[in-house]
């Protein structure tokens, strides 16, 4: 199991990304002979459908996941396809599916504060955390504003100084875990990072600034997926430039880091008259019959399954790592 952690700072979006991504799975389904599988606990079934119930009547989520953090936990399972390696019947040629593990944290908690300036892991979620080899980091682009004098921008350098702060902490985590498994005399594939920036809320970017950091005014869509990988990047070298050096560096204290794949997701609100501004509090904007009977939201549904297909890749690239050490182990 591949385990990985949802990271975000307070009304990032990160309880509207969850909601957003189980819909998609949801209206995606899966049938006996696909090779995609979702697995959810009770408590974290129960929260993320109250989400998506919540949104599918033109409603926003609550702004944090407070102290159901823990529980919200689930499992994206993955068939592989494996070359006969000569094997018993422990081998991986009968164990198909892999399996990936995302947990959703506040990053801005006291916790993770605590441990960004100490660098002791003292709470379990922490340890959790840290123990994740896949990062998904979110970014809340409504914070998004060239004025120096704002306090979104201040938001979004402490925001960008923490996460860089805790991608070099994780990397630390892994050189001290290959140690001690040295030390006992146990063996393993160098430890890889695997990193993915979700920026949320892409609609609220104001034109402005898009026209002054010299990208287009509107999100490349279609199969120009060059397209956007470029645009978000564009938005990270100017609001997280501390994040990106960290995670384009290649190596942390030794250990590899991934390419970092980018997802530009946003929904849809009610606004008047073709403007960006929510008509009263912000509703969803839903197409279909009805809120509450066949109802869909107005959202970046193609972008979500792209982040699904990004870590079937993973998922396919893990295993094919393990295979090889278990051919090894055959051969030994």
């Amino acid at each position: 199991m591949c385990p990985a952690a949802i990271l975000g700072d307070r009304a990032s979006g990160k309880t509207t990304f969850l909601g957003a991504l189980y819909s998609t799975l949801v209206e995606t389904g899966s049938g006996p002979n696909d090779d995609f599988r979702f697995f959810a606990g009770p408590d974290a079934l129960r929260f993320m459908s109250s989400v998506r119930e919540t949104m599918l009547l033109g409603a926003f989520p609550a702004a944090t996941l407070k102290e159901q953090v823990t529980q919200v936990e689930f499992t994206f399972g993955f068939r592989t396809i494996w070359k006969k390696i000569g094997l018993d019947t422990e081998s991986r040629l009968f164990k198909p599916w892999k399996g990936i593990k995302f947990g959703a944290y506040d990053v801005s908690g006291e916790d993770v504060q605590e441990y960004i300036e100490s660098g002791v892991a003292s709470g379990p979620i922490i340890k959790q955390l840290l123990e994740s080899n896949i990062v998904v980091i979110l970014v809340d682009c409504g914070r998004m504003t060239l004025d120096r004098d704002s306090p979104s921008y201040r938001d979004m350098l402490h925001y960008d100084s923490d996460v860089a702060r805790l991608i070099v902490n994780f990397a630390t985590y892994k050189i001290e875990e290959a140690r001690h498994r040295a030390a006992a005399g146990r063996t393993g594939a160098p430890s890889v990072i695997f990193p993915a920036i979700v920026l949320t809320k892409t609609d609220q970017i104001r034109g402005e600034t898009l026209h002054e950091l010299g990208l287009p005014l509107a999100i490349p869509e279609g199969h120009d997926r060059a397209g956007r990988q470029a645009f978000c990047e564009g938005l990270l070298r100017s609001f997280l430039p501390q994040t990106l050096a960290q995670l384009r560096g290649g190596k942390v204290a030794g250990v590899s880091f991934d390419r970092a794949e980018y997802f530009a997701c946003w929904i849809k609100t009610v606004t008047s008259d073709g403007g960006m501004t929510p008509v009263g509090k912000a509703r969803i904007s839903l197409t279909g019959p009805g809120a509450g009977h066949g109802a869909m939201m107005d959202y970046s549904r193609d972008e979500y399954l792209e982040f699904i297909d990004y870590f079937r890749r993973i998922a396919k690239q893990v295993a094919d790592v393990e295979a090889e050490d278990e051919k090894e182990l055959a051969a030994s």
